[in-house]
């Protein structure tokens, strides 16, 4: 518990002191298609969280645990990614094909140092490929993983969104970490939720400091390689467990990127309003809440999607070890947030 307390009070402190930080290259404005806030706000919140979790880790490796070192390293591997996404955070000026590059260098090291590479997914011709084709499996896993913090970073778009989502995460691999006796990722979900939660308190709901590219690429990256993990050291869970798991992000970015590529003849890494949160917030929340307070009704966008993260980790957590009702779920996942967008596209749901 002690080791969870601490990532706790590191990220909040850390948290508190960056909002006090007014240079300019550590503010995100509110100029931009995506951006919804008010005021100028410090985007560096992501590093409260790395080292709430790398002091954690520390001493946990301090303290003797058997897994110290290999939460270390999983923190190393994850440096390069959360570095292009910080740069991009005082900089600005780090593009999106970079920022992936890192990600995927970040997914090759995991596989290397912590071996992540996925031997299954239960389809019969993929699993056949990444059993028998370890530059196959390394390349699909880093793929993956850098697919999933894009995913993250994607969904971060409000105050307290991709942090509650990822806390929601991160607490249900607790859950299966703990029914597994497996210490290793049992506490790497803890710690991995506290200190996200520490940032949380400052972000929801008056949005005093934002996650910003490194935080969300971290959160995502971690959530999608603790999953990679979990079905590589128990062959009891299924790998649709996890695609479930991380459903609503994950989905959320496939539609975006057949959305701008073939419907709107765009690409994929141009930014665009018409993101779920963001039709959300225009077409429900700032309808019915047209009086609130603009930082108040941008946080109300929030938990529209949390309950779309819940709705995807309630079966996830039901049939973690069924791939056939899991596949079932995230197939009705998927029609749901469909039926979800189109009809407030077409401005038929009620307010």
């Amino acid at each position: 518990m002690k080791y969870l307390i601490l990532a706790f009070l590191v990220s909040l402190t850390l948290s508190y002191v960056f909002t006090h930080f007014k240079h300019e290259r550590l503010i995100d404005t509110h100029r931009g298609v995506q951006k919804f806030h008010q005021n100028p706000t410090p985007r560096i919140g992501g590093l409260a969280v790395f080292v709430a979790c790398l002091v954690s880790g520390l001493f946990l490796n301090l303290s003797g645990k058997p897994f110290g070192k290999e939460l270390l390293t999983l923190f190393a591997v994850s440096l390069p990614l959360f570095l292009a996404g910080l740069a991009e955070d005082i900089t600005k000026r780090v593009g999106a094909r970079l920022r992936l590059a890192f990600a995927f260098l970040s997914g090759v090291l995991a596989v290397v140092f912590l071996s992540a590479g996925l031997k299954r997914i239960d389809v019969p011709l993929l699993d056949y490929l990444l059993a028998n084709f370890w530059v196959f499996s390394l390349f699909f896993t880093a793929f993956a993983l850098s697919g999933m913090a894009n995913a993250m970073n994607i969904i971060d778009g409000f105050n307290g969104l991709a942090g509650g989502a990822a806390i929601i995460i991160f607490l249900c691999y607790a859950y299966i970490g703990f029914i597994l006796q497996d210490e290793f990722l049992l506490y790497l979900s803890l710690v991995m939720a506290s200190a996200i939660f520490g940032f949380f308190l400052l972000n929801f709901p008056f949005g005093k400091i934002f996650l910003g590219d490194g935080g969300s690429y971290l959160l995502g990256f971690v959530a999608g390689l603790e999953g990679v993990l979990l079905v590589n050291r128990h062959s009891e869970v299924s790998p649709w467990f996890v695609l479930m798991l991380l459903a609503y992000p994950v989905f959320e970015t496939v539609f975006s990127i057949y959305r701008k590529k073939f419907l709107r003849s765009s690409s994929p890494f141009e930014p665009d309003p018409i993101h779920l949160h963001m039709l959300i917030y225009k077409r429900l929340i700032k309808k019915r809440y047209k009086k609130t307070h603009p930082v108040i009704r941008n946080s109300l966008t929030s938990p529209y999607l949390w309950g779309f993260q819940i709705v995807a980790s309630i079966p996830a957590l039901l049939f973690w070890k069924s791939t056939a009702l899991l596949v079932l779920s995230f197939f009705a996942f998927c029609f749901f947030y469909l039926w979800f967008y189109f009809r407030i596209v077409r401005f038929r749901l009620r307010v």
